[in-house]
């Protein structure tokens, strides 16, 4: 119990007997910790929104004039069987030139005999089959059917959306690596500087015949309090900034609260770590 009073009272002694520098050093941390939930919650929205967007892409199939409107029905039933194909709809002459009319505001068919648009068969799909692979074959696939004219999708705006995707997950990765780089140092500092202000009293201790890993508990607290500090008060302006924003295009998606929880156990590992190394550097 004696032993355990005095570490607790070291621990205390040590936020208490500088009360600046540890308040310096928790609302550095926090800086860093909120930069890097904005960067996580960043992530988060802009892969829904990537997802919202190619969730909305469509293969359009144009069938030959010479595919009778029984085999329509079996060349769709055959495209349905294959994986990742999640709805066909088929497009009639009727219907390719009701699409028409609403794009161009004019029916521009009016006073033919005959209707020349093309049928067609719309196939929508699963979101994880959605990328510039599967798609790719999908389409050289379809190709060798009987009856298919032609196939339309947008090949050049996916795969610009895929490598925009990438581009931002790594800047973001990259971002993040820093980030806690910047924290495990700013951690280190700060525990040096304590143990520097208490040197004189370290080494009493060690006269005394205390042992090295009893004099570094108060340190390894003193880390485990500002990771655990930091990273909690990031979470709660997190929370209630992100109540007062909104986008209209844009939904703004927050981390699971277990998802949460532990990262405030890895930040908090992550200053018990700090703290350790920055005593032991001192003792």
């Amino acid at each position: 119990m004696t032993k355990f009073s005095y570490v607790m009272r070291k621990f205390f002694g040590n936020l208490w007997g500088r009360p600046l520098a540890a308040l310096g050093s928790v609302l550095s941390l926090f800086l860093l910790f909120l930069l890097f939930d904005l960067a996580w919650v960043g992530s988060l929205s802009a892969i829904r929104f990537y997802y919202a967007r190619i969730s909305e892409i469509d293969i359009e199939i144009f069938l030959s004039d010479e595919v009778a409107d029984s085999t329509i029905t079996v060349l769709a039933d055959a495209i349905q069987n294959i994986d990742g194909v999640e709805e066909i709809k088929l497009v009639t002459r009727d219907n390719a030139r009701e699409r028409l009319n609403d794009i161009m505001g004019v029916d521009l068919l009016e006073g033919m005999e005959e209707n020349p648009l093309p049928r067609s068969l719309i196939i929508s799909f699963q979101p994880n089959f959605l990328n510039m692979v599967n798609l790719s074959r999908l389409r050289s696939d379809l190709s060798r059917l009987h009856g298919v004219d032609e196939i339309m999708f947008p090949s050049q705006w996916l795969e610009k959306a895929e490598s925009t995707k990438q581009l931002v997950e790594d800047l973001l990765f990259l971002l993040g690596v820093l980030i806690l780089i910047a924290v495990v140092l700013n951690s280190i500092h700060s525990i040096i500087l304590t143990a520097r202000t208490r040197m004189e009293e370290l080494l009493q201790m060690q006269l005394l015949g205390a042992g090295p890993v009893f004099l570094m508990i108060p340190f390894i607290l003193e880390g485990i309090f500002y990771g655990l500090a930091a990273s909690v008060a990031g979470w709660v302006v997190m929370h209630y900034g992100m109540e007062l924003l909104s986008f209209r295009d844009l939904t703004i998606v927050i981390p699971t609260l277990p998802e949460i929880i532990y990262f405030c156990f890895v930040a908090s590992a992550i200053g018990m770590i700090s703290g350790y190394i920055g005593i032991r550097r001192s003792i």
